[in-house]
């Protein structure tokens, strides 16, 4: 046989294996897309005096949530998300942010770390 026919027939067969892929894999719109994206959640903590005054004890979300935990505190700390292993340093009356995607379930606590202080918890359904 010929180099050149082998390279031919080689180059039929990929491009009508492209093409059978191509149309038995239904694309999917921007309108699909968008509806299968996690909503956001926030939730707005306030703790005073190493106790939660405002704001949920106990964070709901589902699995691949996009989660924000805005923070407030009274005191210089930093607030660590067990579980997830987050942190976020706190200045005293600055508000600190802790953004990320819920990608574990389960129900994961959080602290006060310098203080050692348990404040609540995250709890994450599966899908």
């Amino acid at each position: 046989m010929n180099k050149s026919y082998v390279a031919l027939v080689v180059l039929v067969a990929l491009v009508g294996l492209f093409a059978a892929v191509r149309y038995t894999v239904p694309a999917q719109s921007s309108a699909s897309l968008e509806g299968s994206q996690s909503p956001a959640k926030t939730f707005d903590l306030v703790i005073q005096n190493r106790k939660l005054i405002s704001g949920p004890q106990v964070m709901k979300a589902n699995q691949d949530d996009a989660v924000t935990i805005n923070i407030t505190v009274d005191e210089d700390e930093e607030l660590h998300l067990h579980g997830y292993n987050l942190h976020v340093d706190l200045e005293k009356g600055k508000p600190g942010s802790l953004s990320f995607i819920a990608s574990s379930s389960g129900r994961f606590p959080y602290e006060l770390e310098h203080s050692s202080t348990e404040i609540g918890a995250l709890e994450v359904q599966p899908k």
